[in-house]
């Protein structure tokens, strides 16, 4: 035993080894930047979308499908989990609506400021019925006209009534927030192309009211605690590069802050509300400083896809490729360049960090189980 023990890697030099590795790992994967151990809390439903209030509670959907007579009809559940993982329905989708052919899926919620106030962001599809009776209409082959629209409620799942609005869905709305008094309802809606045009509402009036008229925007990142957004400004009647701008939503003010040579996709607001992180092309992330905008661009070299700003504000959590697929979740070093896989480097179909930075809520492929993780 002890000659062949001899002819090996003597115990020192075993010993030595073993430490090296355990230091590698460590400095390869830091602890604070893994979630750890299990998941805080699971909703083990088919949740399609969800967003995470300022004090952690969850709103999310679960898709609901049903077959009436030859229509194929889906009508989304809502629901909101504490944050210890207690959930309760609070929208039974099969009674949302009165019109037995409106079918809707959600894709988004938005949180008021103050947790109490939610705006739905859904897409729509109406059943056109056909001449004849309620049961030859249903059992006729139906024509489909899809929409995007925006529902509004309170945290209690309870209607918030849009003035003149009989099914209460503000159509051809979609990426709303509510301003800090929580009553003001900010939404954007299409241009044509790529581009946006803002819009706010107060439900008891009812009546939309453009923002900013006149001007364009190919990307958009909400403040509205602080009444405010950062867009990404861009002409369609004036060749000019895009600008990014600070747009007072309140006073209806618009600031420029400077110009932006190139724009591809992705457009975040760090928390300090004081950077923004965009792809300037498909390979490159470019950090801006909004308080120094004479500062040179922090880029960093990465595949282009969906990404949301860490607390620390020195490194952004992204998903590569294509939003609606899966992938891995990776942290991005905006200033050291380092890349480090989360959750031990599985897929999921998508993700959200808490507001506080403390958590990670991700939904799996296939069922999409939302798993909620610490960040800590």
């Amino acid at each position: 035993m002890s000659a062949r023990r001899n002819r090996g890697t003597p115990r020192g030099t075993r010993v030595l080894l073993a430490l090296f590795l355990v230091l590698s790992l460590t400095l390869h994967f830091p602890p604070q930047s893994r979630a750890q151990g299990k998941s805080l809390v699971k909703v083990d439903e088919d949740v399609q979308a969800f967003a995470i209030a300022p004090d952690n509670r969850i709103v999310y959907s679960v898709q609901h499908m049903r077959k009436v007579k030859k229509a194929r009809l889906e009508r989304d559940d809502l629901w909101i989990s504490s944050p210890e993982g207690r959930q309760k329905k609070i929208v039974d989708g099969e009674k949302l609506f009165a019109d037995p052919l409106l079918s809707y899926q959600v894709q988004s919620f938005a949180w008021s400021p103050d947790g109490r106030r939610i705006a739905v962001m859904m897409q729509t599809v109406e059943m056109e019925q056909p001449k004849g009776t309620r049961d030859q209409q249903m059992d006729e082959q139906q024509t489909v006209r899809g929409a995007v629209a925006i529902y509004l409620m309170d945290a209690e799942g309870h209607q918030i009534p849009i003035q003149g609005v009989k099914d209460g869905l503000l159509s051809e709305g979609y990426n709303a927030a509510w301003l800090a008094d929580g009553v003001t309802l900010v939404y954007v809606t299409r241009t044509g192309g790529d581009f946006y045009e803002l819009n706010s509402l107060r439900p008891g009036e009812g009546k939309s009211k453009p923002l900013f008229q006149g001007h364009t925007f190919a990307a958009l990142a909400w403040d509205t605690k602080n009444n405010q957004a950062f867009a990404i400004e861009e002409s369609m009647k004036v060749l000019s590069p895009p600008m990014l701008v600070r747009l007072d939503l309140v006073k209806e003010t618009r600031t420029a802050i400077m110009p932006i040579d190139q724009y591809a996709g992705d457009f975040a607001l760090s928390p300090s509300a004081q950077k923004v992180a965009y792809f300037r092309d498909g390979d490159t992330l470019e950090v801006r400083d909004i308080t120094n905008p004479g500062d040179k661009p922090a880029q960093v070299r990465v595949a282009i896809g969906q990404f949301q700003w860490g607390h620390d504000e020195k490194r952004v959590l992204l998903k590569r490729g294509d939003p609606l697929k899966s992938d891995r979740l990776t942290w991005v070093g905006l200033y050291d360049g380092q890349f480090e896989p989360l959750l031990h480097d599985l897929e999921f179909h998508d993700y959200a960090i808490s507001p506080d930075g403390q958590f990670v809520a991700v939904t799996e492929p296939g069922k999409r189980s939302l798993l909620v993780y610490s960040l800590r």
